[in-house]
């Protein structure tokens, strides 16, 4: 369901490999001015991380920077790029061999990651990573998510295995309430709520929009994840005997289609859901005029609710964990349980990689997490819940905080359940957790979340003919024999070398 894209090409890929090789096999010596093994002076770590959003922290005379090398023993110089450029960042980072000691991978595992690791270009963290214990809190799961023939070349950062994405519905409670409608539990009763919705207009002046979601670009539709798997859609793929299934080769697939036409032609959809981007999503439904959409329970946050406060004072928003469909089917994705991978190079010399490791291994304790979340107490915070993760923060703190954002320099996060539960308001962040802990029990696995497949990987485009005759079957300008038709095609076609690919690699996983 996701595009991976960090090394632009095979030649890039090449190219970056001879120079990390060559980098690598060249000096094992350490560069002059850092610290021997064993000395009790700071490492120099040089990394380069991904900025999702926002400005970079202020690094000049940064307290949260100062106090994180003085309690890590590091010396940190830290380059932060922007997300829409990352990948080619990353691809000169690599080909440079010996510019970083430290490397984010947002895309993790995929096909040129694993190249890479096959032709020499990262250190194996293994050894290291059994001495660690706070990475050892990181779930087996997301571990056996990120290495290549059981090996460790990269320490993923942790995320839940549920609750990222667009995993629950989110609906307006004070709409709900007005016209005395329950919190919507199945398919059914959803649709009924959306109904109500468009027929009683409550955003005002025929502004009304049911449901917000898009953009509808493959032919899962991804941003109405709950309704898929209420009909019983697997996640991507799933096993059957011992063969491998299409979420779309399955007949529940054409029901979930038949609700999504049914939902679109009759207005419950947003008509500009086919070509709205995902951040267009967000914010439509954050300037109040929608009832329902499919987030994450960030999106129940108190800066989330000042924003839709300030069209409607009274909005209150409800999550849904799962919808209950037909014989009470019901899931929620189960991800990769990480969001980037770091790397070391190769140049880097061997006997520094313990102290990067370590490091990373510091970020993720308690003491790091604290920083993280709050910073330094009497300068970033007043007073710290570390169960509820409340802060409180006078108004120049606050300014600090968010100039230093010590919640970027801690590269390495702790695993935590309840990472998505970023609110900082006790009864909102309560119910953020109650959410997510009703995915414990429903969460649907893709048994090849692990793997790649080549050919996937060289043709990008490869569901792009299904994708299109599924829009047109949606927004009813198309018939389900076109879908079915180009169904077979794939079946025929890449996808059976693809289905292939990863079955072959399942099967070997099972022998060791």
């Amino acid at each position: 369901m996701k595009t991976k894209q960090w090394l632009a090409g095979t030649c890039v890929t090449i190219l970056a490999l001879g120079s990390v090789v060559g980098c690598a096999s060249g000096s094992g010596t350490k560069e002059a001015g850092k610290p021997a093994a064993g000395s009790n002076e700071p490492t120099t770590i040089k990394a380069l991380a991904v900025l999702s959003a926002g400005e970079p922290p202020v690094l000049e005379n940064s307290q949260a920077l100062k106090e994180i090398e003085k309690k890590a023993n590091v010396k940190l110089n830290l380059e932060f790029v922007p997300g829409d450029v990352y990948p080619d960042k990353v691809n000169i980072a690599i080909a440079s061999g010996s510019q970083y000691d430290l490397i984010l991978l947002t895309d993790g595992k995929d096909e040129k990651y694993t190249k890479l690791v096959k032709q020499g270009a990262f250190h194996n963290l293994t050894a290291l990573v059994k001495d660690m214990p706070n990475l050892q809190k990181i779930p087996q799961y997301t571990w056996d998510n990120t290495t290549v023939k059981n090996e460790i070349f990269g320490i993923p950062r942790p995320r839940s295995t549920h609750g990222g994405g667009n995993a629950n519905f989110f609906l307006r409670k004070d709409w709900l309430d007005k016209y005395n409608l329950p919190v919507p539990k199945t398919v059914d009763e959803l649709t009924n709520v959306l109904k109500v919705f468009k027929e009683k207009d409550p955003a005002g002046g025929g502004k009304t929009v049911p449901m917000i979601a898009g953009p509808f670009t493959t032919p899962w539709f991804g941003s109405v994840n709950p309704v898929a798997f209420a009909f019983g859609l697997p996640y991507s793929y799933k096993i059957e005997g011992d063969k491998p299934v299409a979420y779309f080769q399955t007949p529940e697939y054409k029901a979930y289609l038949d609700w999504l036409r049914m939902a679109y032609t009759s207005g419950l959809i947003d008509k500009d859901a086919p070509v709205l981007k995902t951040g267009q999503v967000k914010d439509k439904f954050k300037s109040g005029v929608a009832g329902a959409m499919v987030d994450n329970v960030s999106m129940m946050n108190e800066n989330n609710l000042a924003v839709m406060r300030k069209t409607d004072p009274k909005a209150e928003l409800v999550g849904v964990p799962y919808l209950e469909g037909p014989g009470g089917k019901k899931g929620v994705q189960m991800i990769e349980g990480y969001y980037g991978i770091w790397v070391v190079p190769t140049s880097v010399a061997k006997d520094k990689v313990k102290k990067i490791v370590e490091f990373l291994n510091w970020t993720a304790s308690d003491e790091g997490t604290e920083l993280a979340k709050a910073g330094i107490p009497g300068v970033h915070y007043t007073k710290y819940d570390k169960e509820s993760g409340a802060v409180e923060r006078n108004e120049e703190q606050k300014k600090l905080y968010d100039k230093e954002k010590p919640m970027l320099l801690v590269l390495q996060n702790a695993y935590d359940k309840y990472i998505y539960a970023d609110s900082q308001v006790p009864e909102i962040k309560k119910a953020q957790k109650d959410v997510l802990d009703g995915f414990d029990q429903v969460g649907v696995p893709n048994p090849f979340i692990a793997f790649v497949s080549e050919t996937a990987s060289k043709n990008p485009d490869h569901q792009k003919k299904l994708s299109a005759a599924a829009v047109n079957y949606v927004m009813g300008t198309g018939n389900w024999e076109a879908v079915q038709a180009e169904i077979e095609a794939w079946s025929k076609g890449s996808g059976a070398q693809i289905m292939k690919e990863y079955m072959d690699q399942y099967n070997e996983s099972k022998k060791k």
